[in-house]
């Protein structure tokens, strides 16, 4: 009867966070991983040994994956494509997380437009807490209105006519 032998195999790891494998030192194919908690990710070199490619996860969070890092190319910082979620407390003009892309040389707004809600009511909501292009629709008239920024000043225009009867 045969027996059947296997062979481990390990990739190239580390546990220390944010450490990422030096390019340069990876052979053709060969996968390397990080397996902290916080920021684990498998990762590859292209063919010219040269660039870092990172395979998932996305990182969530408020601060930038590898900020502040700093080492020889490729064993710290951040790899083209990789993702960040951006969770710092939303503002006016950005509402929510913001999924962003590294490029390279800098974090890259996936979503750089700002969208706004529709509001319904019957009394004009404070200018201060939406941003331009808020749709209002007062529900006592029937009048919609956008939040409008002239350059000097923000105010409701009206942008219909016709009023509930």
């Amino acid at each position: 009867m045969a027996t059947n032998r296997v062979t481990p195999i390990q990739l190239l790891r580390s546990l220390v966070l944010k450490k990422r494998p030096d390019p340069t030192l990876l052979l053709a194919g060969q996968g390397a991983v990080n397996t902290n908690s916080t920021e684990p990710g498998l990762f590859f070199a292209d063919d010219t040994g040269t660039s870092l490619f990172k395979v998932g996860p996305c990182s969530v969070g408020a601060t930038a994956p590898n900020a502040g890092a700093s080492g020889p190319v490729g064993a710290l910082g951040n790899t083209k494509g990789e993702l960040w979620l951006d969770t710092t407390p939303s503002t006016l003009d950005r509402p929510g997380p913001v999924l962003k892309v590294w490029n390279g040389a800098q974090w890259i707004n996936c979503m750089p437009y700002t969208y706004a809600a529709t509001i319904v009511s019957d009394t004009a909501p404070v200018l201060a807490n939406h941003p331009d292009g808020t749709m209002w629709w007062d529900s006592g008239t029937g009048l919609m209105y956008v939040l409008y920024n002239d350059g000097t000043t923000r105010q409701w225009t009206q942008i219909s006519s016709n009023t509930v009867g």
